[in-house]
């Protein structure tokens, strides 16, 4: 009774429009007073302020500060002129360049949302000045986004990795090849789009002083991700460390090697990056307290003992896993949506051996394709904000790329090798 009571009162306060940290917080505190579970609500306090104590979240704030330093200034434009002259030359060519320059931001920010905004704001006018549909142009932008939060470094990945106590270096080693395989699977639609519409056949191509020109510009941003991922790979530092280490250098790179960002303007960096964090914070707190809630109330065990009657294979097990993600994915960010289900799903998948490793990466992709889905998807707004086109008229533009993102979760999903074989490799 209790579980299907969290369950109404949430999918209610979410549907009604009440923010999320109220939802989540309002569908914890009713359980305690309508069914009088036996321990006071000071308990909800101490399990909120509990929640975002533990010293490794520092690295939350740290990678949120090195993504906007980074996504400032000229260094999204120099990563576009870099994609756009090593794959503006085939059909489809500069859809592509979206898809490319989204995949090496993705590297360095992190964040889909700064993602789409710093990639967008360049390239929209451009594609529709290529010809291209405004709505598909916008709707590329959003999706391609997302794969800032599969390439490593991912914010959710660090969340599910500290919630579930599972390797963080093991899953941004696992989510290298799943962030290329969206990746490429959405540059095959553009090339799909731009030779059938003829809107853009390729052909122009650049020589090799121009590519190894458009490189050199960028190889200082590039860095970026080899000095984070390599320090975590080979145990010099820890993620907190490497977040520290990553704001330290984006300083040094958008100050004194780029110049297109100055100390003056740090303070208010400092503010926008605070107020990011804060959300996060907040959420964290509120879903540590419903979570503390459903684990008193042994809904886990409920969960697996529900799921075990519907499913006798790992792999129908992770179609539910599939199913439930992208539902909630329709309703929740990443971050809630992570933090939400993780403690469930963990105990469960080891029951059918599925490895949490390759199970943090499948709920990473399931949430990112959920950003770019109505009627909450956050890259889909700032793409339509930056469009100017309907977030509706743009997701009805989206049905190869929805396509391909579910073509391209379902090889990640059953083909465990697709994630795991790097963290095989390196361990």
């Amino acid at each position: 009774m209790t579980l299907l009571f969290v369950v109404f009162v949430f999918l209610t306060t979410v549907f009604l429009g009440v923010p999320l940290v109220w939802a989540i917080l309002i569908t914890a505190v009713l359980p305690v007073i309508v069914f009088d579970l036996g321990f006071p609500l000071q308990a909800l306090y101490l399990n909120f302020i509990g929640g975002v104590e533990p010293n490794h979240f520092i690295a939350i704030p740290l990678f949120i500060i090195a993504g906007e330093l980074m996504s400032r200034g000229g260094v999204g434009l120099r990563i576009i002129n870099f994609a756009r002259a090593a794959f503006g030359f085939m059909p489809g060519g500069l859809g592509m360049v979206v898809v490319g320059a989204s995949m090496i931001f993705g590297g360095i920010s992190g964040s889909a949302i700064a993602d789409s905004a710093a990639i967008g704001s360049v390239m929209i006018k451009n594609m529709a000045k290529q010809g291209y549909d405004k709505g598909f142009s916008a709707g590329l932008v959003a999706a391609a986004g997302t794969i800032g939060i599969i390439i490593p470094p991912s914010i959710p990945m660090l969340i599910y990795g500290f919630v579930g106590n599972v390797s963080v270096a093991d899953l941004f080693l696992a989510g290298m090849v799943p962030g290329i395989i969206f990746g490429v699977f959405f540059m095959g639609v553009c090339f799909y789009v731009g030779k059938s519409t003829g809107c853009d056949p390729g052909g122009q191509t650049v020589s090799r002083r121009e590519l190894l020109a458009s490189f050199i510009s960028t190889a200082p941003a590039l860095f970026m991700p080899i000095l984070i991922l390599g320090g975590i790979f080979t145990g010099w530092v820890t993620p907190t460390e490497a977040a520290a280490l990553a704001v330290v250098y984006g300083l040094i790179v958008t100050i004194f090697v780029y110049r297109d960002f100055h100390i003056k303007d740090l303070p208010n960096l400092l503010v926008d990056a605070f107020i990011t964090s804060a959300v996060v914070m907040v959420v964290i707190g509120a879903t540590t307290v419903l979570g503390w809630l459903i684990t008193l109330e042994q809904m886990p065990q409920i969960l697996v003992a529900f799921v075990q009657e519907f499913s006798n294979s790992p792999w129908m097990f992770l179609l539910l896993v599939n199913i439930v993600l992208l539902v909630l994915g329709l309703v929740l960010d990443p971050v809630p949506a992570i933090l939400l289900t993780a403690p469930l799903f963990l105990p469960t998948a080891q029951t059918f051996g599925v490895d949490p490793v390759h199970l943090g990466v499948i709920m990473t992709c399931n949430v990112a394709v959920g950003l770019f889905t109505p009627p909450v998807g956050a890259t889909l707004y700032v793409a339509s904000r930056i469009s100017g086109v309907g977030v509706l008229s743009i997701a009805r533009k989206m049905a190869l790329l929805y396509f391909a993102a579910i073509l391209a979760l379902g090889l990640v999903t059953y083909v465990p090798a697709v994630s795991m074989t790097m963290v095989y490799l390196f361990n």
